[in-house]
């Protein structure tokens, strides 16, 4: 991880972000791998791109994710508090669906307010220059997940597989298994798959801290078996999960079906 403290510079071979501060310090970061976070840098936790000094932390700590499938790279804002905005061309919209990202786009994340109250953000330029471009008209398209994924009916508190359009009623879920699956549909209820860290699920499953029985402790380990005991009954192959998938040092995400849910579903603040 790098923080624009450092001010590395990484050599461009393929995509890669160039980052404007808010006091316009500048970095490029290389894009490795095919899953990248963003966000601001906590103890016990450092995203892959890391924005900070941030301390009136405007940033989330998992605020975005960039990643690369079907040979073009998308972006997803995690349910930030603030928002991501993607601007293209002249275009600046907020970030609702997983969108593809294309050489030229600019990330904006608010960073600080100027004494006459405005916002200043930090920049993400998106930089791809061997990629084959589209047309230069039209905004990003969002990005549907092609794979299977889940339906959740949040009338009839049930979960469905579904791929290439046919749908399986999941069966053998333990209670835990649903309720985990009800609390991730519920973050990803725009379509977009949202990234759910591991403290974030473990107090939706058993509480805050202060609510666990005496001498009774939760850790990413029990996260883990739910997780396991899950894909056991919504994967095909649960050894290489297309649904609930493991987003690494971070959580796990669940793909869900864009725009399939029932009439009355409400997000997991709902419950």
């Amino acid at each position: 991880m790098m923080t624009m403290e450092e001010k590395r510079v990484v050599g461009v071979k393929g995509a890669a972000l160039r980052v404007s501060s808010p006091e316009r310090a500048q970095a490029v970061f290389e894009l490795a791998g095919v899953s990248v976070t963003i966000g601001r840098a906590v103890p016990e936790r450092a995203p892959d791109v890391g924005l900070g000094p941030d301390p009136q932390r405007w940033v989330g700590r998992l605020h975005c994710t960039l990643d690369f499938a079907d040979g073009m790279w998308s972006v997803t804002d995690n349910a930030s508090v603030n928002g991501t905005l993607l601007k293209h061309g002249d275009t600046i919209e907020r970030l609702q669906a997983r969108k593809r990202i294309q050489h030229g786009d600019t990330l904006l994340i608010l960073g600080d307010m100027d004494p006459e109250g405005e916002p200043v953000y930090w920049e993400l330029t998106f930089l791809d220059p061997h990629t084959t471009r589209p047309a230069p008209f039209g905004s990003p398209s969002d990005v549907r997940h092609t794979g299977p994924c889940l339906r959740y009916d949040w009338v009839a508190a049930r979960a469905y597989r579904n791929e290439d359009g046919e749908e399986t009623l999941i069966t053998g879920l333990r209670p835990q298994g649903h309720q985990l699956l009800r609390y991730m549909a519920g973050r990803s209820i725009s379509g977009a798959a949202v990234a759910c860290e591991h403290a974030e699920l473990i107090t939706a499953l058993w509480g805050a801290h202060e609510e666990w029985a005496p001498h009774r402790s939760y850790s990413r380990a029990d996260i883990a078996g739910v997780v396991r005991a899950v894909r056991r009954c919504v994967e095909a192959d649960p050894s290489n999960p297309k649904i609930l998938e493991t987003v690494t040092g971070i959580g796990y995400r669940l793909n869900v079906l864009a725009g399939g849910g029932s009439t009355g579903e409400q997000g997991a603040s709902g419950l």
